[in-house]
């Protein structure tokens, strides 16, 4: 059985109910306000992290150390472009767009 793509896409305020229920199932608080990245894999949250905060929820059930670490990758690559390829803005103004990502670890 292969992995999911996983893709990370910035949250928009239709995803504040997503990411209470993945606060709940994680057991810890919300993440603190600006923006978020939310890793689904077909279609199910898997994890989110605060880009300027690095505060990460992930659902323990489905959520594998492989999405954690693309998640945090995806977070990396949009704070590091600011230098040479525009402010991390304008990647995140791009409704619907989400970077796809395939997770390595079968079940880690």
């Amino acid at each position: 059985m292969s992995q999911p793509a996983i893709t990370v896409r910035v949250a928009d305020p239709a995803d504040s109910p997503t990411l209470e229920l993945l606060a709940r199932v994680a057991g810890r608080s919300p993440l603190p306000g600006g923006t978020v990245l939310l890793a689904e894999g077909d279609g199910v949250p898997l994890a989110a992290i605060g880009l300027t905060s690095g505060a990460v929820l992930s659902d323990p059930a489905n959520a594998t150390l492989g999405v954690l670490r693309d998640l945090r990758l995806a977070r990396y690559r949009l704070m590091r472009q600011g230098g040479h390829t525009g402010a991390p803005r304008s990647l995140l103004s791009r409704p619907g767009r989400g970077i796809r990502l395939v997770s390595h670890a079968a079940s880690s």
